[in-house]
């Protein structure tokens, strides 16, 4: 499919000294800017900053992402965050799907970990079916490319993505997703986990496996009436006003402890 202005890289600055804070959203593997727009812009509405990159290898052609490390989305995050965090102190970071994934991935960076004072993850995609784990190494020599693994929403909203999933690419996947599972223990920041019931791209048990392994705390938040891409489909208000609410409170500058001697 042809890619619309929403797919390339968004931000929303906000310079005042008195901007709540900034997020920082990662889209998913295959797709774009576009399937966070509508939460970059929600939050935006609040006076934050917000910053939409587009991954290498993405809203191209599925070919580029077939040729992309796994490292170059990381440096490409990172870069980004750091920006912010040397404008705003501390950041919170969002993901959906792959990106849920890629932002464990700087939470878990002991050099950035410091200027992130929170997650929420959407859907997040922390492991491959068992049969695609065990295939994908050998496939991706045989095969370039399958179908298509975007736009899963009960809505039918849109999301612009690749029509077809370069193989090669999920091998990236698999083993960005195998890193991030081993230093779960890592993440310390609070982290809000929005799961939908139901999903027909990433298994619902990744939330659980992060709820289990992250170190700091983690509030759940069930979408019941949304499939994969949640920020696309009727959750999605839901979603975005209980982030707002969510990075309000655990964002917010906390107050000096009163001084038992004073």
């Amino acid at each position: 499919m042809p890619f619309s202005e929403s797919s390339r890289a968004w931000r929303a600055r906000h310079r005042s000294p008195d901007a709540p804070g900034a997020l920082l959203l990662c889209h998913g593997f295959t797709g774009t800017p576009q399937s966070l727009r509508p939460w970059g812009e929600h939050q935006a509405r609040r006076g934050w900053e917000v910053s939409i990159p587009l991954l290498p290898g993405h809203g191209t052609t599925w070919r580029d992402l077939a040729v992309t490390d796994r490292s170059a989305w990381t440096a490409a995050l990172a870069a980004e965050a750091r920006d912010l965090i040397s404008r705003h102190g501390r950041i919170a970071v969002g993901g959906l799907s792959m990106g849920g994934a890629l932002a464990l991935a700087l939470a878990e960076d002991p050099d950035l970990a410091p200027g992130i004072a929170a997650l929420v993850l959407v859907n997040p995609a922390l492991a491959l079916p068992r049969a695609q784990r065990l295939a994908v190494p050998v496939l991706q020599h045989v095969v370039a490319s399958v179908g298509a693994i975007g736009a899963d929403t009960r809505s039918g909203a849109l999301e612009e993505a690749y029509e077809r999933t370069p193989v090669r690419g999920v091998e990236q996947l698999r083993r960005l997703q195998r890193e991030v599972r081993h230093r779960l223990g890592d993440v310390r920041c609070p982290v809000l986990l929005a799961t939908s019931s139901v999903d027909h791209v990433v298994d619902p048990r990744c939330s659980d496996l992060v709820a289990e392994r992250v170190s700091g705390p983690v509030e759940r938040l069930p979408l019941r009436e949304s499939f994969h891409v949640a920020t696309l489909d009727h959750d999605a208000p839901l979603l975005f006003e209980t982030a707002s609410a969510f990075l309000d409170r655990v964002t917010a500058p906390q107050a000096p402890t009163p001084d038992a001697d004073a």
